[in-house]
């Protein structure tokens, strides 16, 4: 298969679960509940750390929250809420 091929393959997988969790409002949730643990998980293991790191971790719940409402579904309408 060649390079371009492969590429393509991917793109088309990556839109696919997109267009997934847009019409998926469970899954929507579910990818917005574990950004916090991502993001506390990946900042401790690369040895950063502190008081803030929790805050940061509430912040980005909340952001991701807060996208997920303004962002269109593929229906046309609102995701949720």
């Amino acid at each position: 298969m060649s390079e371009a091929n492969y590429n393509t393959i991917k793109r088309g997988e990556f839109v696919g679960i997109v267009d997934y969790l847009r019409n998926n409002h469970m899954a929507m949730m579910a990818v917005c509940c574990m950004l916090p643990v991502i993001v506390i998980v990946g900042l401790q293991a690369a040895g950063i750390g502190g008081w803030w790191l929790f805050p940061l971790a509430a912040v980005v719940c909340v952001g991701s929250h807060m996208l997920m409402m303004a962002l269109p579904s593929k229906k046309g309408g609102k995701a949720c809420h």
